[in-house]
């Protein structure tokens, strides 16, 4: 009996220790923040690359139109933020330092202007967390967005040869026109996504969890719903498609037609595909 409370003892001064300990750290982590509570500016020239990929973990980045002849970057962010630059890959990181992870307060007091000359990008954009807003009209011959958590929102028009956007979670707002001369694929695990005309010669969208909205014109559609929501405005006439709609569970507001040579398909294990033709 004495052996088995001297275990529960020492097991409550293991605990108590171990939260002081963390409880002490995580202090001192907070005391750190507070001096570091100061803001470090910057400017980098961006090598002159069809290639350019953005990754973002926190903060806020504005991507604009460069106004002169070169590509560059200005940034004013607190100290415990890291900016780094491949310019081998052309490759441009905001990040929060790691030990400093649990701050989620300061998000965006941390800002970085990205200003872009004109050509036809091959782009990669990598948002873990914060904010990405991008500004004005923009060509690529690749466009492929990757949101794990965070908002990012496209305010003008864009033009690419591809488009492929995944969601894990947060919002992706497309709120001009996309027009891509190939493949439009839009994948959502979980979170929304707002797509204001989208313009493909395929489109594909898959939903897990989650909402897409979006107004699309194409002569072949499929989407796959395995929980959530799509609501799809179509361009177009309902008689020129041949529609086959498969459902396991869920509901879709439309039937199958035999129609003329554009093609939707869409498979609904669960959730709801509202599809309108509109003009």
């Amino acid at each position: 009996m004495a052996k088995g409370l001297g275990v529960v003892i020492a097991g409550i001064v293991i605990s108590a220790v171990g939260a002081f300990i963390a409880g002490f750290s995580a202090k001192a982590a907070y005391d750190d923040y507070k001096k570091l509570e100061k803001f470090k500016s910057g400017h980098i020239v961006l090598n002159d690359s069809n290639k350019f990929n953005l990754e973002v973990d926190a903060g806020v980045v504005n991507v604009h139109h460069s106004t002169t002849t070169e590509s560059y970057v200005d940034y004013n962010v607190l100290e415990f933020y890291d900016v780094k630059y491949d310019s081998e890959d052309n490759e441009l990181k905001l990040k929060r330092k790691w030990q400093y992870w649990f701050i989620w307060f300061s998000n965006n007091k941390s800002v970085m202007d990205v200003y872009l000359t004109e050509k036809d990008y091959e782009t990669f954009i990598d948002l873990n967390a914060g904010v990405i807003n991008v500004i004005g009209d923009y060509n690529f011959s690749s466009l492929t967005i990757d949101v794990s958590a965070g908002s990012l929102n496209i305010k003008d028009n864009i033009n690419a040869d591809k488009l492929d956007i995944r969601l894990s979670a947060g919002d992706v707002n497309l709120a001009g026109d996309v027009k891509v001369t190939n493949d439009a694929k839009v994948k959502v695990s979980a979170g929304d996504v707002d797509i204001n005309y989208l313009e493909a010669k395929t489109i594909e969208t898959r939903i897990s969890a989650g909402d897409i909205k979006c107004k699309v014109k194409s002569d072949d559609i499929l989407f796959k719903i395995s929980a959530g929501d799509l609501t799809m405005d179509i361009v177009g006439e309902k008689l020129d498609y041949t529609i086959k709609i498969k459902k396991s569970a869920g509901s879709c507001n439309i039937k199958d037609n035999e129609g003329g040579s554009k093609k939707l398909d869409g498979n609904i294990s669960a959730g709801k595909a509202t599809i309108n033709f509109v003009d």
